[in-house]
């Protein structure tokens, strides 16, 4: 089983599940609440060792009650911690989100300015991919640098505002449709050509783009809550890479991974690898 790091967001979400989104200056009621652990590092790292693979996560806590509570589910869940550092004085990251009756999110993050100036604190452990999002931009760059010299798989997880110092190691790049909007429209392949890396743009339900313009669709399923469901996505498409898959069965795997994630509610919701490979099956 392949051993991934995922650098990036960690945080603790506060969920509200809602009837639709409320309208400004208005108050409602939710139907239910609830807190779980969240941020794209750590969900992908979840997904990553739900599947059977070892996950080991890079990035940062506050000094504080949440960041405790973090580390004991990040024990819980089999995630290695050792690159998540404390940082003094800083409240851990934490997140509002608001889920409406048809499984869609809007959330509200708040997080320290320090995140992006953070540097990597010690060797860079035994691993078959780097997997990172933007928001601890020197982690993400030196665990990349790492990657590429050993030749190993260094992803991004590419959202807006996508900061140009962490592309030139990169060598798979995943854009949301926001990510790929903060390219000023150019496309896909060219993002490609001009980055030397392999490019794609993930649209929800919909399919995956890919640069040589082929298209992925994933397995149609009612979805109950999308919260999440980029990461897993994310953390899928890395455990394929990591254990040998070629790019486009990797993003099919990663497809039938975030749509299994999808169809479910509740905390446990991570496939595991026969869940998938089911699932691919069917």
């Amino acid at each position: 089983m392949p051993t991934v790091i995922c650098a990036g967001l960690i945080t603790m979400d506060a969920v509200y599940d809602l009837t639709a989104f409320p309208q400004e200056g208005s108050k409602v009621r939710a139907n239910s609440a609830r807190r779980v652990p969240g941020g794209g590092a750590l969900l992908a790292a979840s997904a990553i060792a739900r599947l059977g693979g070892t996950a080991r996560l890079a990035g940062a806590v506050g000094d504080d009650p949440l960041g405790e509570t973090l580390r004991d589910d990040l024990k819980r869940r089999g995630i290695d911690d050792t690159l998540v550092q404390t940082v003094e004085g800083e409240a851990t990251s934490h997140s509002a989100v608001f889920v409406t009756a048809g499984g869609e999110r809007t959330i509200v993050n708040q997080r320290s300015d320090c995140l992006p100036e953070l540097e990597l604190t010690g060797d860079v452990p035994d691993h078959d991919v780097v997997l990172a999002d933007t928001r601890c931009g020197n982690i993400a760059r030196a665990l990349f640098e790492e990657a590429r010299r050993q030749g190993k798989p260094a992803v991004l997880d590419g959202e807006a505002p996508l900061p140009p110092e962490l592309l030139p190691p990169v060598s798979h790049l995943a854009l949301s449709e926001q990510g790929l909007a903060g390219f000023g429209g150019k496309s896909l392949a060219a993002s490609a050509g001009e980055n030397g890396c392999w490019v794609c743009v993930t649209r929800g339900a919909a399919t995956v783009q890919i640069h040589d313009g082929s298209e992925l669709a994933p397995p149609p399923v009612t979805a109950l809550d999308t919260l999440g469901a980029g990461d897993t996505w994310h953390g899928a498409f890395a455990f394929a890479l990591g254990s040998g898959f070629d790019e486009p069965d990797a993003v099919r795997f990663a497809n039938a991974a975030a749509a299994l994630f999808v169809s479910r509610a509740g905390e446990e919701r991570f496939p595991t690898l026969k869940e998938v490979e089911e699932k691919l099956g069917a």
